[in-house]
């Protein structure tokens, strides 16, 4: 007895399309979702006595782009070029996460909860007892947040430039915090058609997302996006596969 089997060609790419469509949405919010928890959050708070940061040299991928990246950021500046690409070749440095730094986001999260703007209205958490400076975007910290602030930290507090309104998921009221935009910037755009196929972006959507992603003359890399851009790679095809089998109906 023999068997006759049918396959409609167009019900099967459609649904490989879709399946491609599904995994590469998935993998795009798996980056934006790892990307950042790896992203730090600024720096202002005093480090214990003895505290020493824990750095590495660039791998040969990290130094290749971050020249890449800098020979294109200079490519109108010859001088500052060359002295950014001396450094990258020769000094610069990853700064690894570190559990035990006052600035890690988990050891600093009671201290960097400054308030919540509910109505309109500022209210000081008790243990950052302070004054939003709401026309200018600061905040004038308390005297126990001051004394765990370093110089820096203060001015930037004062000024506002770490001082991040996060939106609670309701949208009614704010969380005044400090630190933190960088982390609230990162997201996957939508799944688009190219003149390469389809693809998703995951980006940093502030000024200076790049100055930490890579290593400048002033201050060692960060690296948030390309290492969780890595870390999907080893999931992708996986992710594909069951897409498609389950857009087959396996």
């Amino acid at each position: 007895m023999a068997g006759t089997y049918f396959f409609n060609k167009g019900v099967i790419l459609d649904a490989v399309r879709m399946g491609l469509e599904d995994a590469i949405e998935e993998a795009a919010d798996a980056v934006a979702a790892d990307a950042k928890q790896r992203a730090p959050i600024r720096k202002v708070f005093k480090e214990t006595k003895g505290y020493r940061r824990k750095q590495r040299d660039l791998t040969d991928v990290e130094r290749n782009l971050a020249i890449k990246r800098s020979t294109a950021y200079y490519a109108n500046d010859e001088f500052r070029m060359r002295r950014s690409i001396a450094h990258l070749r020769y000094y610069a440095k990853v700064r690894l996460h570190d559990n035990k730094s006052a600035n890690n986001a988990d050891v600093s999260r009671k201290a960097r909860q400054v308030g919540i703007i509910k109505a309109g209205r500022f209210k000081a958490s008790e243990q950052n007892a302070g004054t939003f400076r709401n026309r200018l975007g600061g905040f004038e910290p308390g005297p126990v947040l001051k004394s765990k602030l370093t110089s820096r930290g203060k001015y930037e507090v004062r000024s506002g430039r770490a001082v991040h309104l996060a939106e609670s998921p309701r949208g009614t009221q704010f969380n005044v915090q400090i630190g933190g935009a960088l982390k609230a910037s990162i997201g996957p755009t939508p799944v688009h058609e190219t003149g390469n196929g389809v693809e998703a972006e995951v980006e940093a959507a502030i000024r200076y997302a790049k100055f930490v992603e890579f290593p400048t003359i002033h201050n060692a890399a960060q690296p948030f996006l390309l290492p969780a851009l890595a870390q999907e790679r080893t999931r992708f095809a996986h992710r594909v596969a069951n897409a498609i089998k389950k857009n087959l109906g396996g």
